[in-house]
């Protein structure tokens, strides 16, 4: 499973989303990969998934989160998709 966290920018807002999706990971046993859509890969993930509203959430192509989650939705969405892998 690829899990991608696309921010935007160095606000605190995205570093606290980024954060919360790290050590929520972190827990599951999962790797995460952050991209920024300041950079040229970020705009380029932005792009090619369409996104409109960030920061989002990428599992294996799909969008499955947007906008800051708090911890307990964060481990909700991480639980259901470790269920559908297993």
């Amino acid at each position: 499973m690829n899990i991608q966290l696309i921010i935007k920018g160095q606000t605190e807002a995205s570093q606290t989303t980024e954060y919360i999706w790290r050590t929520t990971c972190e827990k599951a046993g999962l790797s995460l990969q952050v991209s920024d859509s300041e950079t040229e890969e970020g705009q380029a993930l932005v792009k090619r998934l369409t996104l409109r509203t960030l920061p989002a959430l990428i599992v294996d192509n799909k969008v499955i989160a947007v906008g800051q989650p708090d911890r307990t939705i964060a481990e909700k969405i991480l639980h259901l998709l470790k269920e559908q892998t297993d």
